[in-house]
């Protein structure tokens, strides 16, 4: 999937500029209009980057695009909240995005995002808010999902309105009921598993006396071949390779240090080795799970768009197709078997004292 293409500077600067006039009386042609819409501009995003619960909420909402443009079950995901709109009724809210699936399935999304600080804390929402939501899309006689980034557990939900719990002047979820109703499948997302441990190794050449270790444990490296291998087992084709690379450095597989082989005091090889971090699953049950397609995506993102833990940037210039798993359709692995897991939801679990249907 890829961005359609667009001329923000000109285009948008000059719909902004339209949009703004008409509030202050603008005229073309007037050089002190012109000047007061910049320094309006100008403080207005000097507000907005000092924000940063302003900064959050628009990376979370560019990243969303991009999560569920990469997951492959999509064919047109559009910003809805742009541009004017013009309505008969009074209190309507105008949702993030309007989403067609493959499937043809058409809903709108609005995109939060909630920085939960235990299991048990919950995420609210006025009802007025919800209502003004709805309003729009009854209108437009499609369904209405909220799409919230648990951005401490790097997990995304999709929830219909229904889902929410009844708590009197507000609707709120919890983690738990959150991953039980997630309805994040529709666009195409999944648990991916396969066997522990993902191993990438770097050969180098033990004839070089450079990598011969010094009184201070250094030495020079030369690469001359890179393997991986998974449970043991060496991937040689590209496409595993490919899968392979991408699960390691998004998924959710820990590398404790770097293992290196010392031959006669010659460096000859180092490794990252990847594995759970906790050995949650049944005895019997071989394989383990990196966490869902939507969290490594959202991993990816993250690379981009943060640094020392803050936010420099809201979007990435990159198409969604950029940060796609590509497994191919039918994929049956020789040396990196996987297991994907399509989690549906479960509308029954929990009280059913959903706000809406």
């Amino acid at each position: 999937m890829k961005r359609l293409d667009s001329d923000p500077e000109k285009f948008d600067a000059l719909e902004l500029y339209s949009r703004v006039s008409s509030d202050h009386g603008y005229k073309i042609g007037v050089d002190g209009d012109q000047n007061d819409f910049v320094e309006r501009v100008a403080k207005s995003l000097k507000n907005a980057l000092n924000s940063p619960t302003m900064i959050y909420g628009k990376r979370t909402e560019a990243m969303f695009a991009h999560v569920a443009g990469a997951m492959g079950a999509c064919k047109l995901i559009k910003q809805e909240d742009s541009g004017a709109s013009f309505v008969s009724a009074d209190d309507v809210a105008v949702p993030d995005y309007r989403i067609v699936t493959k499937s043809d399935q058409i809903f709108l999304v609005e995109v939060k995002n909630f920085r939960m600080r235990s299991l048990s804390q919950r995420y609210t929402m006025k009802k007025p808010y919800l209502v003004k939501l709805q309003c729009y899309a009854d209108m437009n006689k499609v369904p209405l999902k909220f799409a919230i980034y648990f951005s401490g557990v790097n997990q995304w939900i999709l929830l219909s309105p229904s889902s929410f719990i009844d708590g009197d002047k507000t609707v709120y979820i919890d983690f738990a009921h959150a991953m039980a109703r997630n309805e994040m499948a529709v666009l195409g997302d999944r648990m991916i598993c396969t066997l522990p441990p993902l191993i990438m190794s770097f050969e180098g050449d033990i004839e070089d006396e450079r990598s011969k270790v010094d009184a201070d444990g250094q030495a020079l490296f030369t690469i001359k071949q890179i393997n991986m291998t998974c449970d043991g087992n060496s991937i040689d084709n590209d496409i595993e390779q490919r899968i392979a690379f991408y699960l390691m450095r998004y998924g959710s597989w820990v590398s404790d240090g770097i293992p290196a082989e010392v031959v006669d005091g010659k460096l000859k090889s180092f490794r990252f080795v990847f594995a759970p971090e906790q050995e949650g699953e049944p005895d019997d049950q071989p394989f383990h799970s990196l966490g869902t397609l939507s969290s490594m995506i959202s991993s990816a993102f993250h690379e981009l768009t943060v640094e020392n833990d803050g936010v420099v940037s809201m979007d990435v210039r990159y198409d969604p197709a950029f940060f796609n798993l590509q497994i191919p359709e039918g994929y049956k692995g020789s040396s990196l078997p996987l297991w994907q897991l399509v989690l549906q939801p479960n509308m029954e679990f929990g009280p059913q004292s959903a706000v809406m249907d």
